[in-house]
């Protein structure tokens, strides 16, 4: 049995009342927890402390009580690795928190090797850079994703332009040159970080500027990031096939599997 923390004590799953967090006005992140430890736990606190001041929240949690929440969830269920949500909401002036594990869909060795299939979806963050719960985009690229039977769908704005994927983020590349949507036009994940420092830590040419979806076809490959498929290579948007072993790509799932195993020597030293 799944036992959830939240702000009036701690209670099973069968107990939990989702119904209070699934607003616009909650804010959220999702934690990977590799061999018992949560990855880059600072840089999730940091984006949820911005997402909740961008929704205008009056949460007051410091990082000490946050990491402590994280490491009693994961003694309690005896849980080593799998996603964790931590989710803030205040609803009707009422102060809410929970911190969950969730079901995860994580890659197989098959999709790391061939690449997921994928399709576009036209629709927009109302505010891309705050981790919110948008139930209507939520429930609309699930619709898609499932009767399509498709790994993700990637947004499409006004513009024409691929800006993000559902629930990660979207890298191009040609030519040996990196392509992704600006910062401020996307939820900047902690993944897509940690790429962005393994690029330059490669010596690889980023450019930050979102892809139209009617140039696809210019582009040699693609991939996703994000807490689930970490760096994961796109086989397919809709009928383009793409390849899905570029060297470029590999040695960039290399670089950012070493920062795992780096940081999670680290945290075991240090915590």
């Amino acid at each position: 049995m799944v036992m959830i923390i939240t702000n009036s004590g701690i209670v099973a799953e069968s107990e939990f009342q989702p119904e209070k967090f699934n607003s616009d006005h909650a804010v959220y992140e999702v934690i990977r927890v590799i061999d018992g430890v949560a990855l880059f736990l600072e840089d999730h606190f940091n984006r949820l402390q911005k997402s909740i001041e961008m929704q205008g929240l009056s949460f007051s949690m410091e990082f000490p009580y946050f990491k402590h929440q994280i490491s009693e969830l994961i003694r309690l269920n005896q849980i080593q690795n799998g996603n964790i949500k931590s989710v803030f909401s205040g609803v009707e002036m009422e102060k809410q928190w929970a911190f969950t594990f969730i079901s995860a869909n994580y890659p197989g060795e098959v999709d790391y090797l061939n690449g997921v299939s994928t399709d576009l979806f036209f629709a927009k963050r109302e505010n891309p850079n705050a981790k919110v719960i948008q139930s209507s985009i939520r429930e609309k690229a699930d619709r898609i994703i499932d009767e399509q039977k498709l790994y993700e769908v990637l947004l499409v704005n006004s513009d024409g332009q691929i800006t993000e994927g559902s629930r990660s983020n979207v890298f191009f590349v040609k030519d040996d040159v990196f392509f992704t949507a600006p910062s401020s036009d996307v939820l900047v994940g902690i993944t897509r970080q940690k790429v962005l420092g393994c690029l330059n830590d490669l010596g690889f040419h980023l450019v930050e500027e979102a892809v139209k979806a009617s140039e696809i076809d210019q582009y040699d490959g693609v991939f996703l990031t994000g807490t689930s498929p970490k760096v994961l290579s796109v086989r397919s948007i809709g009928n383009r096939i793409f390849p899905a072993q570029l060297s470029v790509v590999k040695k960039l799932m290399e670089s950012y599997d070493e920062r795992i195993t780096q940081y999670i020597l680290l945290a075991r030293t240090f915590y």
